[in-house]
């Protein structure tokens, strides 16, 4: 027969061994949730501007100025759109390339807007654990980046 006063202590050290792990999924899922958020910020900015700038009106512009209304539509739509972003994600964004006409197979002109967030590893929105030799927790993507595109 068992005693009871053998048993003593065994939840304190289960518990204090589980604790950590319990710890760290729940972090990780608030810093994925922050990373997957922002991105999709991101993604919801380029559709944004690639939708706004199909309502150029056409028959105000030439066939051939037809493409530069749409990419500066598209610019001016998507600067309007990072600055409504929060401070911490629009500060660390590239948008130097951000909307601009690609010829895709077959001669069609397409419209891409796209955003990078570089260093996205070095400088996230959430900090990450260090746990020296065993690396950062939780491991991040190098960088965000998104894209959008429509033929006009």
């Amino acid at each position: 027969m068992l005693t009871r006063r053998r048993w003593t202590g065994a939840v304190a050290l289960e518990f204090l061994m589980l604790f950590p792990f319990v710890i760290a999924m729940l972090y990780g899922a608030a810093v994925y949730g922050l990373t997957f958020f922002a991105q999709y910020r991101m993604q919801a900015a380029v559709d944004t501007a690639v939708s706004t700038a199909l309502y150029v009106d056409r028959s105000e512009n030439q066939a051939s100025n037809i493409g530069t209304a749409v990419s500066q539509r598209a610019n001016t739509a998507l600067a309007g759109l990072v600055a409504q972003l929060p401070e911490s994600l629009r500060d660390n964004l590239n948008t130097a390339s951000a909307c601009g006409l690609e010829t895709i197979a077959g001669g069609v002109e397409v419209l891409r807007c796209s955003l990078v967030y570089p260093n996205y590893q070095t400088n996230p929105i959430v900090p990450v654990l260090s746990f020296g030799m065993l690396g950062d927790f939780p491991p991040l993507p190098a960088q965000l980046d998104v894209d959008a595109r429509a033929a006009f």
